[in-house]
């Protein structure tokens, strides 16, 4: 038994510097290091796009006067456009666009204004198209057109005044 400790002992130890050779060192750098080591992250794999396809870039919303709210993406081309209704969204295929700029498929919150927008967002889905995806606050009937542009075309969805905004303030109210 006196013969296999020490034997046991030195493979831990000859085990303990073998891994710390192949493994990178789990402490943190020193105070005195140039730069700290950085992640490395798993990245999906990108979808091959076509180099030719119209391009959705810029989801924007306002508020006009008289309290209609709009909605709108430009298009790099005229593309075919449905409209898609389910309860408490409205989503805007757009055939064969892409939306190759990440910022672009942020969503876009309007939750604090009187609308009935709630949140807007670009969603680009397996089969190569892209929805406009709006949320609703409360149920609405907007209309949408294609509006022709110098950079292609701009689809514009308009919402009707909410019934907040179109309230008067209340007596006593701060201005």
């Amino acid at each position: 038994m006196r013969r296999s400790l020490p034997l046991a002992l030195a493979g831990l130890l000859i085990g303990s510097f073998a891994s710390a050779e192949e493994s990178p060192s789990k402490t943190p750098p020193s105070a005195g290091a140039s730069a700290p080591a950085k992640k490395i992250r798993k990245t999906k794999k990108a979808k091959k796009r076509d180099p030719k396809a119209p391009v959705a870039s810029s989801p924007s919303f306002q508020i006009l006067a008289g309290g209609v709210s709009r909605v709108w993406v430009e298009i790099s081309q005229k593309v075919d456009v449905t409209e898609h209704k389910a309860e408490g969204r409205i989503a805007y295929r757009m055939k064969g666009v892409v939306v190759p700029t990440r910022t672009n498929r942020l969503p876009l919150e309007t939750m604090f204004f009187q609308t009935p927008v709630g949140r807007v967002l670009l969603a680009e889905l397996d089969d190569g198209d892209v929805d406009l995806v709006i949320e609703l606050k409360q149920p609405s009937t907007p209309s949408y057109k294609l509006v022709e542009t110098e950079g292609g075309v701009t689809l514009q969805v308009d919402f009707p005044a909410s019934v907040a905004s179109k309230k008067p303030p209340a007596e006593g109210a701060m201005r």
